[in-house]
């Protein structure tokens, strides 16, 4: 490497031929890759300890994001087993509720029947009820004037006697 100016970084965009006659590159060419060569910074070098370190570092890192990711993928499995079981679980509450209503529509369907037969055998109840009592005054209010025309009444007596 050698120390150069800022004055030694200008070459103009070479515009001549690249060969010769042979395929050999033309001294015009060469000169321009050279300079090209050191404007971009020369060759980095090879470094085999940084290398290694570098793929040693990117293997760890490597490593460390399969573990992440098996863990992460292991949670994954385990919160969907957990949803699928509230889900299942979801799903028997809303047919229990649903059963729960059926019942309750059947128990207030078998209550209102019920009321109903219960007012049957009252209006029933009452009607024979009324009847039985219309029939024994009929039959009290029968007798009071059958024992009425049967007795012998003082006036009566006064009329048939000889005076």
């Amino acid at each position: 490497m050698s120390n150069s100016t800022a004055a030694s970084y200008y070459m103009p965009y070479y515009s001549g031929p690249v060969t010769d006659g042979n395929g050999n590159p033309t001294t015009g060419f060469t000169r321009f890759q050279l300079a090209l060569f050191n404007r971009t910074g020369k060759e980095l070098g090879t470094d085999a300890t940084y290398n290694v370190e570098q793929i040693t570092l990117a293997l760890n890192t490597a490593k460390r994001a399969e573990t992440d990711a098996q863990s992460a993928l292991a949670q994954a499995a385990a919160a969907q087993g957990v949803a699928s079981s509230a889900l299942s679980q979801s799903a028997q509450a809303e047919t229990d509720a649903l059963d729960a209503k059926d019942s309750a529509n059947k128990a207030e369907d078998d209550a209102q029947s019920a009321l109903l037969a219960a007012q049957d055998v009252l209006i029933f109840t009452m009607l024979t009820s009324s009847a039985q009592w219309a029939k024994a005054a009929q039959s009290l209010d029968d007798a009071a004037l059958m024992a009425a025309q049967s007795q012998i009444w003082p006036s009566l007596l006064l009329q048939s006697s000889p005076a």
